[in-house]
C-alpha cells in the first residue's frame, strides 16, 4: 500500500469513530446528568467556595422562570446566590383549534 491509501483509510476510520461517538451521545439518556436543583442540593460547592449547603427555590416572572440557589457556609453564612433563567418556562404550548361540527336539534 502507498501512503495515500493509508492516510485515507486513517481518516475514514477516524471520522467513523467520531460519527459512532456522537450518534452514541445523541442517544444516550440525560439520566445521568444531574439537574440545577440536585446540583445545587448536592453539590454546593461547585457554586461557590466552601459552600456546605445549597437552598433551591424558584420564581416565576411572566413566562420565565428563575431557579435560585442560595449557598451558605458550615456556619451558617450566606455565600452567594447562583441564578439559572429558563425563558419561556410557562408559556403555554400552542394547540391548534379544532372546529366543532354544528349541532342539530333534535326535532
Amino acid at each position: 500500500m502507498n501512503a495515500k491509501n493509508t492516510l485515507h483509510r486513517v481518516v475514514a476510520t477516524a471520522l467513523g469513530a467520531s460519527a459512532i461517538a456522537v450518534g452514541a451521545l445523541a442517544m444516550s439518556s440525560p439520566a445521568g446528568a444531574q439537574t440545577f436543583e440536585q446540583s445545587c442540593k448536592d453539590n454546593p460547592g461547585a457554586y461557590a467556595t466552601g459552600a456546605e449547603s445549597g437552598v433551591y427555590s424558584t420564581v416565576r416572572r411572566g413566562m420565565d422562570r428563575d431557579q435560585i440557589c442560595k449557598l451558605y457556609g458550615r456556619s451558617g453564612n450566606h455565600l452567594g446566590t447562583s441564578i439559572v433563567t429558563d425563558y419561556g418556562f410557562y408559556k403555554a404550548p400552542s394547540v391548534p383549534k379544532v372546529s366543532q361540527p354544528p349541532v342539530l336539534s333534535p326535532r
